[in-house]
């Protein structure tokens, strides 16, 4: 039986390792602790995972209307495993970008708040994911308070994402600006393995 812990944890999980990936977030709170410190990160990172949670809520019920018909998990299962490939052939594809331009002189809190809102991918990830575990019986959604859990617990791993790259901040700069393209190469190949694994999950 799917538990309120089992559901808070598989959310926590999955935010957290969808917040690895290099992207505007994690290297905004990047350049944010630098110049302003920590407090001013953790606000960044306190907004962003608000935004996440409202977000995900909002995937969450859009993907309770997809099980409620059947019929179009294969459809479903198709589309994962297209998204999947597609995020993999982006990262490899992606050119480098500079790690973080100059900021403006803005509350770190609106800024994490309006660049979380601009990340509209946040509910093809949501949804995809949500429908792919939910199918597993790893993640339940037939009550209120799994929900909340579960949510909760993307939110907090959003925070649990960000926060390590405000800490090393410094080191991931450097790191970042030389083998950044290397990076996105891997996190491509993995997404590219997630939807061959799915492929042959569905014919086998």
């Amino acid at each position: 039986m799917i538990s309120l812990p089992l559901n808070f944890i598989t959310g926590l999980i999955v935010s957290f390792l969808g917040t690895l990936p290099l992207g505007v977030l994690n290297i905004t709170i990047m350049d944010v602790s630098l110049k302003k410190g920590m407090k001013s990160a953790f606000r960044f990172a306190l907004a962003c995972a608000i935004v996440e949670l409202v977000y995900s809520y909002i995937s969450v019920q859009l993907t309770k209307s997809i099980i409620e018909f059947p019929a179009l998990r294969p459809a479903t299962e198709v589309i994962a495993i297209v998204t999947l490939f597609g995020m993999g052939i982006y990262y490899v594809r992606k050119h480098n970008n500079p790690t973080a331009g100059k900021q403006k002189t803005v509350s770190s809190f609106y800024l994490g708040t309006i660049l979380s809102i601009l990340n509209v991918l946040a509910f093809p990830f949501w949804i995809l994911y949500t429908t792919l575990l939910q199918g597993k019986g790893i993640v339940g959604l037939s009550q209120d308070s799994l929900i909340a859990f579960y949510v909760l617990g993307i939110s907090i791993g959003t925070i649990a994402g960000l926060l390590p790259f405000a800490y090393a901040s410094r080191l991931l700069s450097r790191i970042i600006a030389v083998h950044q393209h290397r990076m996105d190469r891997m996190i491509g190949c993995i997404f590219i393995l997630l939807s061959l694994c799915q492929f042959v999950s569905i014919i086998v």
